[in-house]
């Protein structure tokens, strides 16, 4: 998603921390053409040499290319440009979407624009767990890994955890099987009417054994 620009004037200083960070980035140190590209028109810029960023220009003094150089029949700067703009837009969707200047080069032109980003908070730190992602034995956690309270049974946690909970009565876990309260009450009434129902055929055959 494209990140939220201001249209604030840019200052140069914020400029050049964007141009070192793509600099930086891995598909700019494998290609140093796209580098030199890149610092050239963007030094151009900032120079206040812009409206002189051509393809002839880019090619004799940032791609190496000899003085005999057509762009109207050479068309690698036009190839170039297009490569230029997918590593950024690339960079610019990964580690560069933290930078305070978005670099871009329009289609159609090698005169490059600049665009302040806006940062959201969320940008920048990872979320911590709030109260209710805590759970109880981790309050209490040892200082360090290993460690244990003196005098805790070997295998005994913390108040609240697994180890250190008491066990729920035959009932309570009987009652955990089942996924709502009213199936849990109807299985346990089925129960008690089997109960009474066994007791009243023992009683039965006892009356009939001692009749």
């Amino acid at each position: 998603m494209k990140e939220e620009t201001s249209t604030d004037p840019v200052s140069a200083e914020a400029v050049r921390r964007s141009l070192d960070g793509c600099l930086r980035a891995p598909a700019f140190r494998r290609s140093q053409k796209l580098a030199a590209f890149l610092s050239y028109i963007v030094d151009e810029e900032l120079a206040g040499r812009g409206e002189a960023i051509k393809a002839y220009t880019i090619a004799t003094q940032a791609l190496g290319r000899a003085d005999s150089f057509d762009p109207s029949n050479d068309p690698s700067v036009r190839v170039e440009a297009g490569r230029l703009r997918r590593v950024l837009d690339e960079v610019y969707a990964d580690e560069g979407r933290f930078w305070p200047v978005r670099i871009q080069v329009p289609v159609g032109a090698y005169r490059p624009s600049f665009e302040i980003q806006e940062f959201r908070p969320r940008d920048f730190t990872a979320e911590e767990p709030g109260p209710a992602d805590v759970e109880p034995g981790d309050i209490e956690a040892s200082p360090r890994a290993g460690s244990r309270p003196t005098g805790t049974p070997t295998g005994a946690g913390p108040p609240g955890t697994a180890a250190g909970r008491p066990k729920r009565s035959v009932v309570a876990q009987v009652l955990g099987l089942f996924d709502t309260r009213g199936q849990a009450v109807l299985a346990l009434l089925l129960a008690v009417i089997a109960f009474l129902l066994a007791v009243e055929v023992a009683l039965q055959i006892y009356v009939l054994a001692h009749a």
